[in-house]
């Protein structure tokens, strides 16, 4: 009798555990993408196509445990996997941006958006992980009233907003808190200090 074991025959714990190993990328604990030699692969989806099985098992953790930065203008209509465009780090398929839970968008502060707050709410509310990253190009040189298309979000695990933010620190931590309050939810209203301070 042959003892021989497939794939396939692995604990489903440690299934996943090879394709985390195999399908997602590198983080650090700031939620910057680690830097990768771009001679070397960092994920190797060619493992989805062994078998049906493994494809269906393997695109859960590709699409579900990745980070993608979501488009300036669609936001969750053409995200990527990496932060530079590349028709093959697209993901242009409805069932499996369906499946992505963690986006990290960047947003200038000094251009007006191309998109709304009724679409900044209905392509984040319930992430797992939203990383908004605010960018400006000088610092100090504008207000958060882009980020303000945010203030509907509601229901994401972990909010974070990250970049040109240190002017007003006390509203990115209130944004934070708000994205994070539960669906449905009211938030109390942010008060600026500043605003507070001009009114005594």
């Amino acid at each position: 009798m042959s003892n021989k074991m497939d794939f396939l025959d692995l604990p489903g714990e440690i299934r996943n555990q090879i394709y985390t190993v195999l399908l997602v990328l590198p983080l650090n604990t700031s939620g910057k993408f680690v830097p990768v030699p771009t001679n070397e692969p960092s994920i190797y989806p060619q493992i989805l196509a062994v078998c049906k099985s493994i494809h269906h098992e393997a695109k859960q953790i590709l699409y579900g445990k990745n980070i993608f930065y979501a488009h300036a203008q669609l936001l969750t209509g053409l995200p990527l996997l990496r932060q530079w465009w590349s028709s093959s780090c697209t993901v242009r398929s409805p069932e499996m941006i369906s499946m992505i839970r963690r986006y990290r968008l960047r947003v200038r502060l000094d251009c007006d958006p191309r998109f709304s707050a009724q679409q900044a709410e209905e392509s984040f509310t319930g992430s797992e992980e939203f990383y908004l990253e605010a960018i400006q190009a000088q610092y100090g040189g504008s207000d958060y009233s882009v980020l303000k298309l945010f203030e509907g979000v509601r229901g994401v695990t972990r909010a974070t907003v990250i970049g040109g933010v240190g002017t007003f620190p006390e509203y990115a931590a209130w944004l934070q808190k708000s994205m994070m309050a539960p669906i449905g939810s009211e938030f109390e209203a942010f008060e600026s200090p500043i605003g507070e301070e001009f009114e005594k």
